[in-house]
């Protein structure tokens, strides 16, 4: 790996330890507030809706202008919002619109980062070595998880919610510098310069739906995933805090097993997606997945929810690290942040549906265990689906000697 992926690397664990930080701390505030699982599932619709509205959006951003610009404005824009949401969490604000305006806000900058975010790496690995980039990525996120939450619930404890909003804020503007300190070539967008957004959105969107049918598949299993984990994700806090009576430090805890699982997971995916179809390996992660979180349904304590919780995250860092190789191999740069940006819209169009589904269902019926059963009936469904589909004749050996031909051909001299 080349000196220019470390520092993506090291920007992306910097941001991504403040944002674990904020995404226990905030939940815990509207508790706090409302005791209402409503509330706190209200938290989840607000970060996942812009998904839903510029999701296509920041595709194009990806494709028309420098991707390395794109990740230090958005970087330094998280962070003046969560300075203000700080500011506001410091001054004691005891209602709630506030809180959700400023989550929204904070929330429209990653629809508009990710796309060049997941559409920059490829630019800056071998084709080969893709597969551990995308996984050390994944491991970095997710082994600051392991300590991330349990320092957040510590501030929490001993500092108050503020200290870890300001801590967040902090995290994005070290991601921006680290990220501004990367060089890269210039960027292909050019060629996209002088259309319509409109139009640029349609040729991703024609791409991914009349084209090669294995990119969307990803996606829309990822949306039937993601339903039925954020059944359970969006009202975890609450269920350790209501049914559980658990801490913020053992809340941490168990946040901390679900960081585990998912360095696990992106280990195992790293290394598998090398010598394995990802058809079948995705499908058999999913299965797994599916069995862990009914094992939610006996487990009490910490722990024991934790390891199941750690089960499930592991099956899903491996399937995320698979599809997103796939992904990344199969796009043609022009158009990968376009259709990355789409195919992530798509997958995240089911978040804020089941956060609000697990809030209203929760406070009707307050049985989170059968929520748990229909989650993980859900997720061995999706496995059959996923074993019928179009992912079971994907080779990658194929697609990276396909993705390897233009480098290939770019390197050779005109014969003229």
């Amino acid at each position: 790996m080349c000196g220019r992926y470390w520092l993506l690397l090291g920007a992306f664990l910097a941001s991504s330890l403040g944002t674990w930080i904020y995404r226990l701390a905030l939940p815990l505030l509207v508790y706090d507030l409302t005791g209402s699982a409503l509330g706190t599932g209200l938290v989840y619709v607000t970060e996942y809706l812009p998904y839903l509205l510029l999701g296509m959006f920041g595709g194009v951003i990806a494709d028309r202008f420098d991707r390395r610009r794109v990740l230090v404005l958005g970087d330094l824009a998280s962070g003046a919002v969560t300075v203000v949401l700080a500011v506001l969490v410091t001054a004691g604000v005891s209602r709630l619109w506030p809180i959700y305006v400023v989550a929204f806000l904070l929330a429209c900058v990653d629809p508009l980062y990710q796309p060049a975010f997941r559409s920059i790496v490829p630019s800056l690995v071998e084709v080969a070595r893709l597969p551990q980039a995308n996984a050390r990525l994944h491991i970095g996120e997710h082994a600051v998880n392991m300590a991330g939450p349990v320092i957040g619930g510590a501030l929490v404890v001993n500092f108050g919610y503020q200290v870890a909003v300001y801590a967040d804020a902090g995290t994005f503007l070290l991601s921006a510098l680290l990220i501004s300190l990367i060089r890269t070539a210039p960027a292909a967008a050019a060629a996209v310069r002088g259309r319509s957004v409109v139009a640029d959105m349609r040729e991703g969107l024609r791409f991914l739906t009349g084209g090669d049918r294995v990119v969307l598949t990803t996606a829309l299993s990822a949306a039937a995933c993601n339903f039925g984990v954020w059944l359970l994700l969006a009202g975890l806090v609450y269920y350790l805090s209501s049914y559980h009576g658990f801490t913020p430090g053992e809340i941490g805890v168990v946040y901390a097993f679900q960081g585990v699982g998912a360095v696990l997971g992106a280990v195992l995916g790293g290394r598998l997606v090398s010598r394995c179809r990802p058809g079948p390996l995705i499908c058999w992660a999913i299965v797994a997945g599916g069995l862990s979180m009914l094992a939610m349904i006996p487990a009490r304590g910490p722990v024991l929810i934790g390891l199941a919780w750690m089960g499930q995250f592991a099956a899903a860092g491996t399937s995320i690290v698979a599809s997103m190789t796939v992904r990344q191999l199969l796009v043609p740069d022009h158009l990968l942040g376009r259709v990355l940006g789409t195919a992530r819209m798509i997958a995240f169009f089911s978040i804020p549906i089941a956060s609000l589904v697990t809030g209203v269902f929760e406070s009707a019926v307050r049985n989170a265990y059968a929520l748990m059963a229909f989650a993980g009936v859900s997720w061995l469904a999706i496995a059959a689906g996923v074993a019928l589909s179009p992912m079971r004749r994907v080779s990658l050996a194929r697609l990276r000697a396909a993705r390897s031909a233009p480098r290939e051909a770019s390197r050779r001299p005109d014969p003229r």
